[in-house]
């Protein structure tokens, strides 16, 4: 008989099996976990709208998150036999215990991470309830979930998170998240740029966040939703800084000019010209000569030579307010005042 080789180990498997996933990590993300100041990762998935089991329920999947990146969970199959070991010290007919390797658990598939990228609109579009402004009423029913919250349950990392937030503008009021209807943004629009032009503050220049919130205040907005409102449209390499604030020119003028054809155009459309002197109106006379076609382009269609119709609805898929909604009344002195009014 053979001589046993003096360099084996032995091995067995273990009568009781333990449950174990194999992640196979990509390049990238194992460099970032391997860095010197790792990122935090998280597991999410969406919340379920209904219960499992129901024939219209959608399946389940779940994303790994980085702070900015999401990668999806994928279970693949494998056909080779691998095992999960631990040492362990056998006593051998000496009693002398010997180490060896035992397997503690048997996988049959590995989770295998791919980067995907998406958008959190929609899913922000289906827990937010709509804050809509409507002849100085006010309908809104909460949903009691702060921002933090809603995050949790989307499948997307917090950046992509926060982008859609700040694309919808998105804000918190009384422990609840809300989104604004698009009346509802270009009401406050033109309440800014009135109140604006009424106490001399120029949008395009560094101002004190404090007084447009008082040259407005009557108006009875929410600070959050005015923060929002301004925090999206500042430039794109600076922050938004709740004691000054500095508008980005192009950046406003493309935003009222889609809000603008959004209310006004509806699914019908309008005469391009009217589009255009509504558009120039909503804007400060500094910024009058900026509102052309380019500003917007990619969303709009032109269905005929003269009128023009928004490419995206941004109330599309928006339920109507319920009934029971919390219903307020508030003046609105800047905006009957000065809607209309410009530099001559």
């Amino acid at each position: 008989m053979a001589a046993q080789d003096e360099g084996a180990i032995p091995f067995s498997i273990a009568h009781d099996q333990q449950q174990f996933r194999l992640l196979e990590l990509p390049p990238a993300l194992l460099d970032l976990i391997a860095s010197p100041d790792p990122p935090v990762l998280s597991i999410k998935s969406q919340a379920a709208p209904i219960p499992a089991g129901t024939p219209s329920s959608k399946p389940a999947y779940a994303v790994l998150c980085t702070s900015n990146k999401t990668f999806q969970l994928r279970q693949v199959q494998t056909s080779n036999s691998v095992f999960v070991t631990q040492p362990v010290y056998k006593a051998q007919d000496d009693d002398i215990a010997l180490p060896g390797l035992a397997a503690i658990a048997t996988c049959t598939a590995t989770l295998e991470l791919h980067p995907v990228v998406g958008s959190a609109i929609p899913y922000l579009k289906s827990v937010l309830p709509v804050y809509d402004i409507s002849e100085d009423i006010t309908n809104a029913v909460g949903n009691s979930q702060s921002k933090s919250r809603l995050f949790l349950d989307i499948p997307l990392s917090d950046d992509e998170c926060e982008a859609g937030w700040q694309e919808l503008v998105a804000f918190e009021l009384d422990s609840s998240s809300f989104r604004p209807s698009a009346k509802t943004l270009l009401q406050i629009w033109q309440s800014i740029n009135a109140a604006a032009l009424a106490e001399g503050i120029s949008l395009g220049s560094q101002f004190l966040t404090e007084n447009l919130h008082k040259a407005i205040e009557d108006e009875g907005y929410p600070p959050s939703l005015l923060n929002s409102l301004l925090g999206g449209l500042v430039a794109e390499d600076e922050s938004f800084i709740s004691a000054w604030t500095c508008l980005d020119a192009k950046k406003c003028v493309r935003w009222v000019g889609k809000i603008v054809l959004e209310v006004k155009g509806g699914n019908s459309g309008l005469l391009t010209a009217d589009f255009l002197d509504a558009w120039k109106d909503c804007l400060p006379e500094a910024w009058r000569e900026e509102a052309e076609l380019e500003a917007i382009h990619g969303s709009y269609v032109l269905p005929t030579s003269t009128t023009i119709a928004s490419k995206g609805d941004l109330e599309n898929n928006e339920k109507e307010p319920s009934e029971s909604s919390a219903k307020t009344a508030s003046s609105r002195k800047w905006h009957e005042k000065f809607a209309r009014a410009r530099r001559r």
